[in-house]
């Protein structure tokens, strides 16, 4: 955590499908998500914390933005 090139931008998946990650090599991740019936707390939390980027795209989740 916290070290370059360490996170990644909060997103949903194309289409809002499920994503398949295979590590060829490396150390290990350690991905973090969303449950789906949380994804409405999540949206009002983004769109606080990022009022900014919702008032430029409503869709800004959509884009690896954030």
């Amino acid at each position: 955590m916290g070290m370059l090139y360490s996170t990644f931008c909060w997103h949903y998946e194309d289409l809002m499908l499920y994503s398949l990650n295979y590590m060829h090599v490396g150390g290990s991740k350690i991905w973090y998500a969303i449950p789906g019936h949380e994804r409405k707390l999540f949206d009002k939390v983004a769109k606080e914390k990022l009022a900014n980027l919702y008032e430029n795209d409503p869709n800004f989740l959509f884009d690896i933005v954030c």
